[in-house]
């Protein structure tokens, strides 16, 4: 009698699944159908091999191998007073982040005992010699630069976070000569213009604000060659350390009242003219096309506002 009952059931739940399969099935509208087979091709059935649950591709492959990373330390690398972002596959920094504060500048208390240890400040009264530069550890070895890589080459060792922002502060000095955040620089760049934009920063922007925030980077600008728009650029040493063709400066002015404002600049890596006059306003460049170029996103979270951007220029931020 069991036997006769489970064969109908059988039956049953056979007849049920084939009237499901048909179109004209007048269980289901032609709109369930549709997304029913819809709903097969995109999530197929797939064996975990040893137990009936159900997983798809990207499941698989996590648990099996795993995905590939960039580097085993993908997050950004936390220093005393910055913050860096390294590019394991150009072996130089994506960004390098600063909080610059009036504070650590100057000293207008007559009882401050700090002295000035970085030995790139003229006012340095220590004598001390310039930190050695060196790798960062966490970084997989594949993907570290090296000074050798710099060694027999037209190019210099050019600093992100530039040492001079912490007059007083050693440990933090010293930590800009991490390999991390290092790129190659044309000889000339960092006396030109860029040497220009960074004591615009220290000396006018700092002073005259609460503290301003310093984003600076590398870019690959693609150019002209032969009628075609290629991506060249130099790769130096063994460990293949790419040289940008451009870097940028994106800076948030935090004023006493609390607005924010933003200035934004780009510049080749190359040295200045013989004689030119060099304006640092011929280098303020809409965010947007910094961010186009570099592949960031600057606010992605969108938690800022911004009274003004490039000295009130107009150039717009992205749906900000």
């Amino acid at each position: 009698m069991f036997r006769k009952i489970s064969y109908a059931a059988c039956a049953f739940a056979v007849g049920l699944k084939n009237k499901v399969d048909l179109p004209d099935s007048p269980l289901l509208s032609d709109n369930s159908v549709s997304k029913l087979n819809l709903q097969r091709c995109l999530m197929p059935r797939v064996s975990a091999g040893t137990g009936d649950c159900q997983l798809y591709v990207g499941d698989r492959i996590k648990r099996a191998v795993g995905f590939p990373q960039l580097t085993a330390c993908c997050k950004p690398l936390r220093y005393k007073d910055f913050i860096i972002s390294y590019d394991t596959k150009n072996r130089i920094p994506n960004w390098v982040y600063e909080h610059l504060q009036y504070h650590k500048f100057y000293k207008d208390d007559p009882c401050d005992r700090r002295v000035n240890v970085c030995p790139y400040n003229e006012d340095n009264q220590t004598g001390q010699e310039k930190p050695k530069f060196h790798p960062d550890c966490r970084i997989h070895g594949y993907h570290r630069a090296d000074v050798r890589d710099y060694c027999d080459t037209e190019y210099e060792l050019g600093l992100m976070a530039d040492p001079a922002n912490y007059p007083f502060d050693s440990e933090a000095c010293a930590e800009t000569q991490v390999m991390t955040n290092v790129v190659p620089i044309v000889p000339g760049f960092s006396c030109g213009p860029w040497f220009d934009l960074q004591c615009y920063i220290r000396e006018k922007l700092v002073r005259e604000n609460k503290s301003v925030y310093v984003c600076s980077g590398p870019l690959f600008l693609p150019s002209e060659n032969d009628g075609k728009v290629q991506m060249r650029f130099d790769v130096l040493g063994e460990g293949e350390v790419s040289v940008p063709s451009h870097f940028f400066k994106v800076i948030i002015i935090e004023t006493h009242d609390g607005n924010l404002e933003l200035e934004s600049y780009m510049m080749p890596n190359c040295k200045p003219e013989e004689g030119e006059e060099v304006k640092l306003d011929d280098y303020l460049t809409p965010l947007c096309q910094i961010e186009h170029a570099s592949g960031l996103i600057f606010f992605p979270e969108k938690k800022v506002c911004f009274t003004s951007n490039n000295k009130r220029r107009g150039a717009r931020l992205h749906a900000l």
